[in-house]
């Protein structure tokens, strides 16, 4: 697994921002590599809200874009039935 970031629900826009350019920098480390996908931890996030699983589509999209699969670590049965309803739990690599 590459640089692994820690996801928490809640977050503010600017927060929100922050982690998408890290995200970026991380995906941009992994682009390339077919061997490591992008870890996200997501054992902070109990539900999701509008603006974190916005965040989440668009880093797996953005990640998509350059060839790297995103991992959703330690998710709740609630988070991933949420990216299920949504529709768009096909963007996720699920891990442990």
């Amino acid at each position: 697994m590459t640089d692994r970031l820690v996801v928490h629900g809640n977050l503010d826009l600017e927060a929100r921002r922050e982690f998408i350019g890290n995200a970026s920098v991380v995906i941009d480390k992994a682009a390339g590599n077919t061997v490591l996908p992008v870890g996200l931890d997501c054992s902070n996030v109990e539900k999701l809200d509008d603006g974190t699983l916005g965040m989440l589509v668009l880093i797996a999209r953005q990640a998509q874009r350059r060839g790297v699969r995103v991992t959703l670590e330690q998710t709740t049965p609630r988070v991933r039935e949420q990216l299920e309803t949504a529709s768009v739990s096909h963007f996720f690599n699920w891990g442990e």
